[in-house]
């Protein structure tokens, strides 16, 4: 025997009500969710009705799943760009703290003059 989804049992729609307008008498079932919708909110598609949520579930492709390897890759891709730029950022520290400060003396640019050098 086939298994099959289990039916919601059919209720008349004589006294449902829209559950997006409560106020509203509902007018057809979505096929998909079995929810009552009112005129305004059912739309035929292809021959069908269905709500709205339905239908923009419908509209959007499923999304693929990740297999474990792609994960691992893309995981591993983001810690060696992590670790790069770390390392970048303590080389360029390192060579901050190592360098003389008459190189990083930008006073000079403005046009301040060059202290005179004494080669004796």
């Amino acid at each position: 025997m086939a298994s099959e989804m289990p039916v919601a049992p059919t209720t008349s729609l004589r006294h449902a009500r829209c559950l997006f307008h409560p106020l509203r008498e509902a007018a057809a079932r979505c096929p998909h969710c079995g929810g009552t919708f009112c005129r305004e909110c059912v739309t035929d598609e292809e021959g069908k009705l269905a709500c709205p949520p339905c239908l923009r579930r419908m509209a959007r492709p499923p999304v693929p799943k990740l297999s474990q390897t792609r994960r691992f890759r893309q995981v591993l891709a983001g810690l060696t760009a992590l670790a790069s730029l770390m390392a970048l950022f303590f080389a360029m520290l390192r060579w901050r703290v190592n360098t003389p400060e008459e190189h990083l003396n930008l006073g000079r640019i403005a046009g301040d003059p060059l202290p005179e050098q004494n080669n004796e």
